[in-house]
């Protein structure tokens, strides 16, 4: 099924027909989750795959030579990274000569201009973008995060509110609204803001860490320890967490549990900074720089997909995958690209690759998900069971597992179980339809019953374990 543009008339290249149902909603669920991690292909999938490139619209008038200011970085940069922003500059213009100088692609260029070390002409760019839309989200959040790099906090919040405002049921806003008025001592204000979000989202760490410091500095001990005890339920690596736990119940007079959670955070403060001192050792500046350049040929490459072609975009990201040939988003978005064309033995020889990235939670999450499409379910058990390995205190990895198994009709016994365990992360409406699902598979009627009747009371802060209550 081709969809048109009635304003610019152009082909979209993404075909949703080619994707079962099961495999949408599981990658609604799985791109949603890697999001809140932060991975750059996570933010291009759910833009210009779910949410939908906004389609260019035809161009009336030309293009200045240096419109996205991007001949500054050329005189710095070395031989090879200045004939790669030339490619860019090169490609961006080519849109903007059909399309305008749209927000999308000025949005490519302030992240270039970032990536490369030039903040402040960044910054020129995203307000650029505002005065053409003035809601225009990554413009909002990265003026935000500029501003808050400087420690300039009012401006920092006035944008990243703009963006909450837009998107209130984001969790990511509010925090980071909430962190820079924590900065500032605005406890209040942080719970005030914070209190409805962990209503919605208590599988979110951020927002029940920054909930929970904001209560041990209010010296509301019980409720800053519930919040934080939840954190490092969902997230054990997460440092600060320990710290909080360890002030709170030291207050309380538990000083046995606090000299724990006291010795849990020294212990992982020396692993961070060990950490960080081989990443140091180790720091090769030509592959850390091909490997951003080939992230910024990703992001050209998702314009042209919006722009209605397919071909040009492939080109690019084989150009990225010269660049830097182990690229998660490049591979990402080439096994996408292939697997919606239907070209399933260059979809699986990429996946396959990708498969190998084994430390790369968004790339097995995605093998997983396309393996599984492609009836290929013992690769996909595979790749998904890697990503419960990376993560296995997050809720996604299991619900898409159990996914699996139903689709499969194999191992239903498991399926129940990871839609348990999925549950028991996040108790929301669709991981107790899950559970419902894999009971009656089971063929346990008054399981499947429970969940679903669950499934509509979902909403609220489910205590980890509860869930084993109801499903023994």
């Amino acid at each position: 099924m081709e969809k048109r543009s009635q304003q610019a008339d152009i082909v979209w290249p993404w075909n949703p027909d080619l994707l079962s149902e099961e495999s949408m909603r599981l990658l609604n669920s799985v791109v949603g989750r890697a999001a809140v991690a932060g991975g750059l292909m996570a933010v291009i999938l759910a833009g210009a795959l779910f949410l939908g490139w906004k389609i260019l619209p035809k161009n009336s008038q030309g293009v200045r030579n240096d419109v996205f200011g991007l001949g500054v970085l050329t005189k710095q940069a070395t031989p090879e990274a200045a004939e790669a922003i030339r490619q860019i500059d090169q490609w961006l213009k080519q849109l903007a000569e059909v399309h305008g100088v749209t927000p999308e692609l000025t949005n490519i260029a302030a992240h270039t201009l970032l990536t490369l070390g030039r903040g402040e002409d960044a910054a020129h760019l995203w307000e650029e973008c505002l005065k053409k839309d003035p809601k225009y989200l990554p413009a909002l959040c990265g003026l935000g995060e500029y501003f808050a790099s400087r420690g300039e906090h009012e401006h920092a919040l006035k944008y990243f509110r703009s963006a909450h405002e837009i998107e209130p049921g984001e969790p990511a806003h509010a925090v980071r609204i909430a962190q820079e008025l924590l900065a500032q001592g605005r406890l209040d204000e942080v719970i005030t803001l914070l209190l409805p979000v962990v209503e919605q989202a208590s599988h979110d760490v951020a927002v029940l860490a920054i909930l929970g410091q904001a209560y041990v500095q209010k010296k509301s001990y019980q409720e800053a320890i519930r919040l934080l005890e939840r954190a490092v339920f969902l997230a054990p690596g997460f440092t600060n967490a320990y710290f909080g736990l360890g002030q709170a119940t030291a207050a309380l007079g538990e000083k046995e549990l606090a000299a724990e959670y006291l010795q849990a955070f020294q212990t992982l403060k020396k692993r961070d900074e060990e950490a960080h001192r081989e990443l140091l050792r180790t720091k090769d500046d030509l592959r850390d720089t091909r490997r951003r350049l080939a992230e910024l040929y990703t992001r050209v490459a998702t314009a042209f997909l919006g722009a209605g072609d397919p071909e040009t975009a492939e080109g690019i990201l084989s150009k990225a995958r010269e660049l830097c040939p182990e690229s998660g988003p490049a591979l990402e978005l080439l096994a996408w690209l292939y697997h919606r064309q239907g070209r399933r033995t260059e979809c699986l020889e990429i996946l396959r690759i990708l498969a190998q990235q084994r430390d790369y939670l968004p790339g097995q999450l995605l093998c997983g998900t396309l393996f599984c499409d492609m009836k290929l379910y013992g690769e996909g058990e595979e790749a998904f069971r890697r990503a419960i390995e990376l993560a296995p205190h997050q809720p996604s990895p299991y619900a898409a597992l159990a996914s699996l198994y139903l689709r499969w009709g194999e191992k239903l016994s498991e399926a129940r179980k990871m839609a348990l365990k999925a549950v028991d992360l996040d108790p929301s409406a669709e991981n107790f339809e899950l559970l419902a699902a894999a009971c009656t598979a089971c063929g346990d009627t008054t399981g499947a019953i429970s969940a679903r009747h669950l499934a509509r009371l979902a909403g609220g802060i489910f205590p980890p374990g509860d869930s084993q209550k109801t499903f023994p």
